[in-house]
């Protein structure tokens, strides 16, 4: 009886100390990704609705790519495992002398690139993901990976349109729905996406720590150069 009273008392107090302590590593988490190093960009144009016009500088990415996943989520998670397996050591560096393995500094956004439609009822055909390196790394001082799936690439300089909203990870649903609203606004300014152009979807937090709230996403487009 004496037990369950002290437990009735301490309970609440044990729930508030965890909440405070989960919301508090959240945004520490939160903090701590804002900092990353992210590819460089201008906003050319705010097109409406929170949509963006942006030039990307050249970057460097490495990639793994699936042909006709199950779902975006199942490619996205073993694409991260494997993407962040060579970032964190599963390489082989290059130059005579040079250590057996690199590590590599975290970056962001991680980087989806979809093709095919967003359906709930269909299947997309390919699914890419990756990370961005970090702007002092190139193809040539980059690791070798040691899983062969793992593709080091240069990404060109580009013009994308983009929308940012918060929340966790978006389903092929909200990833349609904000790329039709791209697309709404794109053709609002006479602009178009590059024929047969990817979906990308970039996600600038973690999914497990951060709060929902805080977490940042993009969907956009590759975009034609203005004239």
């Amino acid at each position: 009886m004496i037990a369950k009273v002290l437990l009735n008392r301490l309970l609440p107090g044990l729930l508030a100390a965890f909440v405070s302590f989960r919301y508090g590593l959240g945004i520490y988490a939160w903090r701590v990704s804002n900092g990353l190093e992210k590819p460089r960009y201008t906003v050319v144009e705010a097109l409406g609705k929170g949509v963006e016009l942006r030039r990307y500088d050249e970057y460097t990415v490495a990639e793994v790519t699936f042909k006709k996943p199950e779902t975006m989520k199942s490619a996205t998670s073993q694409g991260f495992r494997k993407v962040a397996g060579y970032i964190f050591g599963k390489n082989r560096a290059k130059g005579r002398g040079a250590a057996a393995s690199k590590k590599m500094a975290m970056t962001a956004p991680v980087r989806m690139a979809l093709k095919g439609d967003l359906s709930p009822d269909k299947a997309l055909n390919e699914v890419k993901v990756s990370f961005v390196m970090a702007a002092n790394e190139t193809t040539s001082t980059l690791p070798v990976p040691l899983d062969a799936g793992v593709r080091v690439q240069k990404i060109p300089a580009h013009y994308m349109a983009a929308v940012a909203f918060n929340g966790a990870p978006p389903s092929e649903a909200k990833v349609e729905a904000k790329r039709n609203l791209v697309n709404m606004q794109l053709a609002a300014r006479n602009l178009r996406a590059k024929k047969n152009s990817e979906t990308l979807v970039y996600g600038y937090h973690d999914p497990f720590i951060t709060p929902n709230i805080l977490r940042k996403n993009e969907v956009g487009v590759v975009v034609d150069a203005p004239e």
